[in-house]
């Protein structure tokens, strides 16, 4: 009976948004989430080990573009907190874990930021709190750290401690969907039933639709499939594109007038390869976990090869086309447009543009320079190695003549692109932005 008077007070105090939220992980999906939980009415607590971003936040100031400052200035003003301090744990009711999880150079899971939460959480674990994971990793990766914590310390799970989990689905840049403006679908998931009724509840206060699911592994094997699926045929569309550029046909117009069938096709585009958290990375969390199965994953194999491969072939494209000119010089000016690894977004995880310059700097060596309009902290660690230059010089002539070749990675929409290919001597396009037929836009 005790056991049921716990669940029961816990599922009240959510519905009453009297419970006290951790969120562990202040990044692309910590912090919309943080500020969706305290646009609802919730007192959230918000950790993250980079002092850097803590001390932003209590400074008003967003380091994520989608995110304003004064959104940031709200939250602080109602019941949102930024810390680095762990502690704060003891005092939260739920406790939300969205730290990275990628792969390593061997397409392994690197989980050591989970491993990390975990053996500081122990620390204050205390009955009748309620644990979620929301990063995406293999099936069995939330049970594989949690539970031996939870039973170590003799709790019982699903009566006096609860374990859920709920992948993130979070879009940077997209300014139609996302976890604040309440609209991004949730799957949700609990270790027993108690623990999913307690994810699903908890989720209702911020999202209209929650599909809750059987199982945490589930959940985790859903994630998965979502970005697997994308990145197969991605992988199919870039390969069906070197074949369709050999036999002169235009496979964006094939593209096209495939999409006027109503019924079995979806539409997927070539570009200069995969970036972001999902699709380079999730599918060899699983091709990873198949393995202890003695199972192979050919075909998600083949998918990853392809689109890691599409830097390679581009800046292949750009040496010939030159080479043939006999026209590469160390002095010349090149810029790259676009640095993150999708349009209208500053989230450079993965982004193909890293490579594509890498290969490039071998071939011109210097003058590369890049413009993202996107990417405002430009001192930051991770970019001071890259020249970057403002978008208002894509608007002067003179410059955009001076230049050996622009190469657009990113298809952002602040691009002015048919002033740019009116006075740039040669165009590769990656993503399709160019919609000029000038012979000086080259698709790549």
């Amino acid at each position: 009976m005790k056991n049921n008077i716990n669940f029961s007070q816990i599922r009240k105090k959510i519905k009453n948004k009297k419970s006290t939220i951790s969120v562990i992980g202040l990044g692309y999906i910590g912090l919309p989430l943080s500020l969706a939980f305290v646009k609802s009415g919730f007192k959230v607590i918000g950790i993250d080990k980079d002092q850097r971003k803590i001390k932003s936040l209590n400074s008003k100031k967003s380091y994520i573009s989608t995110i304003s400052d004064l959104q940031i200035k709200k939250a602080l003003r109602k019941n949102f907190t930024a810390t680095t301090k762990f502690n704060n744990i003891s005092k939260s009711d739920i406790i939300i874990t969205c730290v990275p999880t990628p792969i390593d150079k061997n397409k392994k899971p690197a989980l050591n930021d989970i491993a990390n939460v975990v053996s500081k959480i122990k620390k204050y674990l205390k009955k009748n709190q309620l644990y979620i994971l929301e990063c995406t990793s293999y099936p069995g990766t939330s049970e594989e750290f949690f539970l031996p914590v939870f039973k170590k310390n003799k709790l019982q799970i699903g009566k006096n401690i609860f374990l859920g989990y709920s992948p993130e689905r979070e879009d940077p840049g997209n300014l139609n969907f996302s976890i604040i403006k309440g609209n991004l679908s949730k799957v949700v998931s609990g270790y027993s039933n108690h623990c999913k009724t307690l994810v699903q509840d908890l989720y209702s206060n911020i999202i209209d639709k929650i599909h809750p699911v059987s199982s945490i592994r589930t959940a985790e094997f859903t994630k998965l499939l979502e970005n697997i699926y994308r990145a197969v045929n991605v992988g199919l569309v870039n390969e069906l594109f070197q074949i369709s550029s050999k036999m002169d046909i235009n496979i964006y117009e094939a593209i096209k007038a495939a999409s006027t069938k109503p019924f079995g096709f979806k539409p997927f585009y070539p570009g200069p390869g995969v970036g972001g958290h999902c699709i380079p990375v999730d599918p060899h969390f699983l091709s990873w976990k198949a393995k202890q199965y003695n199972l192979q994953t050919k075909f998600i194999n083949l998918a990853s090869l392809i689109n890691d491969n599409r830097p390679k072939e581009i800046t292949k494209k750009i040496k010939n086309y030159f080479k043939k000119k006999n026209n590469i010089t160390k002095k010349t000016k090149i810029v790259i447009g676009g640095f993150s690894y999708k349009k209208n977004s500053d989230d450079t995880r993965e982004s193909p543009a890293i490579e594509i310059y890498r290969l490039i700097k071998k071939i011109f060596k210097k003058n590369i320079m890049i413009c993202d309009p996107f990417i405002q902290n430009k001192k930051d660690k991770n970019f001071n190695k890259f020249e970057f230059i403002d978008i208002k010089k894509l608007k002067n002539k003179n410059f955009l003549k001076s230049l050996k070749f622009f190469i657009l990675v990113t298809d952002h929409d602040l691009f002015d692109y048919d002033f740019i290919s009116k006075n740039t001597k040669v165009v590769f396009d990656c993503r399709n932005g160019f919609k000029s037929t000038n012979r000086n836009v080259l698709k790549v």
